[in-house]
């Protein structure tokens, strides 16, 4: 199933990400490169490049506010952890040009034809650790995922409106006072409200002006 290989996909680049800090990129290669940082009053979000995923549109990550980081104490009684939010396209790849890829084309147009809406991409949050915990692990768990429909009409590819959801849901943590701490209902009303938000901005970009 894609969301497998999503999965499988998103928590292979969580291993990598703390692989690398484990030896401070020195023996592995970083999966990663931050190209945008924004910084809160409660955390920082980076957005990233480099996840090794075909499907990969948008990578982000969330990292509260620390004190005390050195501290062996806290490390050795808390686990830190980082909230990482990845948005990935569904359907056939770009370059596949099997058969099966053109029937899953010729189905979904034939879907929009009908006025059914048809998921393009798949949003997923996780926690991961930022350190090692007191038995030597890194702990990782799916807090959140849902299936969106990104399209808006052959002026906009839905990928491009990918990246406007997935840097406006990333903003939103820097809002919300403990956003480790929401769970999948309160993440769904958050990615309900944020889509409405931009879906409208983007429509409103896109109607035609009236000239008087």
């Amino acid at each position: 199933m894609i969301f497998d290989r999503i999965s499988e996909d998103s928590l292979s680049f969580i291993r990598r990400l703390l692989w690398s800090r484990s030896k401070q990129g020195k023996y592995c290669p970083q999966p990663f490169s931050s190209v945008k940082t924004i910084t809160g009053e409660q955390g920082v979000i980076s957005q990233l490049e480099g996840r090794d995923s075909p499907r990969a549109v948008s990578s982000w990550l969330y990292s509260p506010r620390r004190r005390d980081l050195n501290s062996a104490k806290m490390v050795a009684e808390k686990t830190p952890m980082d909230l990482h939010l990845y948005l990935d396209f569904l359907g056939p790849l770009p370059q596949a040009n099997t058969p099966q890829a053109d029937i899953e084309r010729e189905a979904i147009k034939a879907r929009r034809a009908r006025g059914e809406s048809v998921p393009t991409h798949r949003i997923q949050l996780f926690k991961a650790s930022h350190f090692l915990n007191p038995e030597g692990f890194y702990n990782y768990e799916l807090v959140f995922w849902k299936d969106c429909d990104l399209f808006l009409g052959d002026m906009l590819k839905p990928d491009r409106v990918a990246h406007i959801l997935a840097s406006r849901v990333a903003q939103a943590c820097l809002q919300i006072a403990m956003p480790l701490e929401l769970d999948a209902d309160q993440w769904e009303i958050t990615l309900e409200k944020t889509w409405t938000e931009v879906k409208a901005e983007i429509m409103a970009k896109l109607a035609p002006t009236t000239v008087a």
